[in-house]
């Protein structure tokens, strides 16, 4: 094979490895409620303060890839987000998803009736680029909403 040839198939297989490894550890279900629950449990443990700033770190506890735990209050505000850090202090209520669902007012009103759930919408994937189904669970501790997800395609 001609070294320029090869060189190329290379790094076509080596960029496409970190796509083919997020893609294939989209977090299960049973994953993203066992981080919802670790994070309300962090932040029962470690208070207010300490939690809200883990919880925005892009390479802390609560972030791994498409994985992580996103935190708004009962008026919409976003108080923490990772992935997404301008989201933070923005209130969502008005904030649609790629099909118009208004995802996040319809989280805040589930969340106010009761303490868990799932709620889906349509995002872009920052994995893959695509938009994709997002499945994710919620779990309401004093007045603040926990939430992670997963791309269902």
């Amino acid at each position: 094979m001609h070294p320029a040839l090869r060189n190329l198939l290379i790094a076509t297989i080596v960029s496409a490895l970190p796509l083919a490894v997020a893609a294939a550890s989209a977090p299960t279900k049973d994953e993203v409620v066992a981080v919802v629950k670790k994070a309300v449990d962090f932040y029962k443990t470690n208070g207010r303060d300490k939690a809200i700033a883990e919880f925005n770190k892009k390479d802390g506890l609560f972030a791994k890839g498409e994985d992580y735990v996103d935190v708004h209050d009962l008026n919409g505000v976003c108080v923490a987000h990772p992935i997404s850090p301008a989201k933070v202090g923005a209130n969502r209520l008005d904030q649609s998803d790629s099909a118009g669902k208004f995802y996040v007012r319809e989280l805040v009103e589930a969340a106010k009736q009761k303490h868990s759930g799932w709620i889906e919408y349509v995002m872009k994937n920052p994995t893959t680029g695509k938009l994709e189904n997002k499945l994710a669970y919620w779990e309401t501790v004093d007045g603040l909403i926990f939430k992670a997800g997963t791309y269902t395609e």
